[in-house]
């Protein structure tokens, strides 16, 4: 298989091109059945990302998790609350975020022959 942005030979299991770092067309329908994960989003954290790993897992906005996380603690006191949001804190994992490669372009010297 070859890469459609630099034309480099990639192997057959790979999802991103070892030269360019473009994802590989059809490579993430091998990973479409893995179940979902819960972690903690240390990206868009107010205090260490819970309710932002709880809104991305449940696919909604994570300021209505945020509301719905401080109304809830209020409710039912804010012990119960705060003890609840202490516990995902410690045991949820936090996931390991990796920024997409950015394309170097060449520089207008470096083309002239």
């Amino acid at each position: 298989m070859y890469c459609t942005a630099c034309g480099q030979e990639i192997p057959s299991t790979a999802r991103f091109c070892a030269q360019c770092g473009v994802a590989v067309p059809g490579a993430a329908a091998a990973y479409e059945g893995a179940p979902k994960r819960l972690f903690r989003l240390k990206m868009d954290a107010k205090i260490a990302g819970v309710c932002a790993g709880l809104a991305k897992y449940g696919n909604v906005d994570v300021t209505l998790v945020r509301i719905a996380a401080v109304a809830a603690t209020l409710m039912t006191g804010v012990a119960p609350g705060t003890l609840a949001y202490v516990f995902a804190w410690i045991i949820m994992p936090v996931e390991e975020w990796t920024p997409k490669p950015s394309i170097v372009m060449p520089s207008p010297e470096s083309t002239r022959a």
